[in-house]
Formats: structure tokens, C-alpha cells, sequence
């Protein structure tokens, strides 16, 4: 790990995201019917942690999976850095998720036939590297160590959310996307998981999108948008750390 931040002052390591005239439409395009997501422009500067807060079905997760290439808009342009990322094909996405972007997800989707260790080195398998010894050093900042060959199975709901963490940060993205990632912990735990992401945040900058419907994990980032109906509804407000 790098030496830490101070509080909010990031490295150079996160990436910036830019979407221009984004809209992303489901179930054909009537002159009635409205885009689950309309978005002129959104800027987000790189090592910033940018908070999406609103209801289910708002255009978080939609957002979310446009970043992440998963997902293509109908119209505009998404840049990561100066990458038109809509304009990349399917493979030159994939490489982009493989190299540059950590998930965290409301549900964990850790692997249950493997192990813990197994679990957060998927990334780094992916890119052909073996570090075992990364590993070790994070589950030793998330609390976790002698964990390494527990099945998840065996671990408690906030300790399967902090393995998802540590895989999300293995290979050090630029990126981290992360969903609702405390929607299935209760208050101490997720704030124990939120607390742990913000330190290491902190420690090395990686740009965060993450999507929220709650005021206290919102909180924790250091910008707020609120959507409703695929659309931003106010000007940036600041978060309170």
C-alpha cells in the first residue's frame, strides 16, 4: 500500500469518467415512452468518490453498467480518460474491466466452490498474474486474516462483503463501481464495510461510482448526485466525511 492521504486529497491513480448526451433505452423507443437514462453531462474527476442516490429503478445501476462497458448507450459518449469506451469493441471493453475496474456488488457474487483466497486472486488469474502475498497483505487490512481458506459459506454476511472488497482491489483498478454495496448489511456492518473502503480509498485514490438508496452510506463519499427517472435531478452537493 502507498502511504496515506491525507483527507480528501487522492493520488493520480483513479481514472476520470466523462459521459456526453448519454441516453439508454429498454423496450423500444415510443415518442411517449422516457429513457432509463438521460444524462447531458457528467463529469467525474479521477480519484473522486461520486455518490448516485435514489430509489430502485432510478438509473443507478443502469449508470453503473455503462461505466463498466457491460452495458452500451443508445446515444452519447462515455470517456474513460480519453477512451471513448461506447466506441470500443466487446473485447477491448473486457480487457478495460479485467485491468482498470473493481466491482463490488449488493450481493457479494463471491464463488462458493472456492475458497477465499481462490476468490480474490479471480482478477489477478484473469490478467495471467499470481500474488499470493497480496492476498495476505489485504486480508490483512480488511480484518481477515487466517481467513485465506475458509469457503464463504463459512463466513459471516460482512465478512463475505469485505473478501468482495479486497477482490475489487486486488489488482489495483483505477475504477471501483461499486452497487449498493452495503444494500444486504445491517447499519454496523455496512458501516464497517464503508469505513474500510474509505480508508483505503484514501490510500491509494482510485476513482469510486457507487450507487446508494441510503443518506448514511452516501455520507461517505465526497460528491452526491440524486437521480430519479434516469435523470440527475439537482446541481452537485458535497458529502459530509
Amino acid at each position: 500500500m502507498t502511504e496515506s492521504l491525507p483527507c480528501g486529497e487522492t493520488s493520480a491513480t483513479g481514472l476520470p469518467v466523462h459521459l456526453e448526451g448519454v441516453e439508454k433505452w429498454y423496450g423500444g423507443r415510443r415518442k411517449e415512452d422516457r429513457p432509463a437514462l438521460h444524462i447531458p453531462s457528467l463529469h467525474v474527476h479521477g480519484g473522486e468518490w461520486l455518490v448516485l442516490m435514489g430509489d430502485s429503478g432510478s438509473g443507478k445501476s443502469t449508470l453503473l453498467n455503462l461505466v463498466g462497458g457491460v452495458d452500451l448507450p443508445d446515444t452519447g459518449t462515455i470517456l474513460l480518460g480519453d477512451r471513448p469506451l461506447n466506441r470500443l469493441d466487446e473485447r477491448e471493453r473486457t480487457l478495460i474491466r479485467r485491468r482498470e475496474m473493481g466491482f463490488v456488488f449488493q450481493f457479494f457474487n463471491l464463488f462458493p466452490t472456492l475458497s477465499v483466497q481462490e476468490n480474490i486472486l479471480l482478477p489477478l488469474g484473469l490478467l495471467g498474474r499470481k500474488d499470493p502475498f497480496a492476498v495476505r497483505r489485504l486480508l490483512e487490512e480488511v480484518g481477515l486474516s487466517g481467513m485465506e481458506h475458509r469457503a464463504p459459506s463459512e463466513l459471516s454476511g460482512g465478512e463475505q462483503q469485505r473478501v468482495a472488497l479486497a477482490r475489487a482491489l486486488v489488482h489495483r483498478p483505477r475504477i471501483i463501481l461499486a452497487d449498493e454495496p452495503t444494500g444486504s448489511l445491517d447499519h454496523r456492518t455496512g458501516t464497517v464495510v464503508l469505513s474500510l473502503l474509505r480508508r483505503l480509498h484514501r490510500e491509494y485514490g482510485p476513482t469510486i461510482l457507487m450507487s446508494t438508496h441510503s443518506r448514511e452510506a452516501a455520507s461517505f463519499g465526497s460528491r452526491i448526485l440524486h437521480i430519479r427517472d434516469g435523470e440527475i435531478l439537482d446541481a452537485p452537493t458535497a458529502a459530509t466525511s
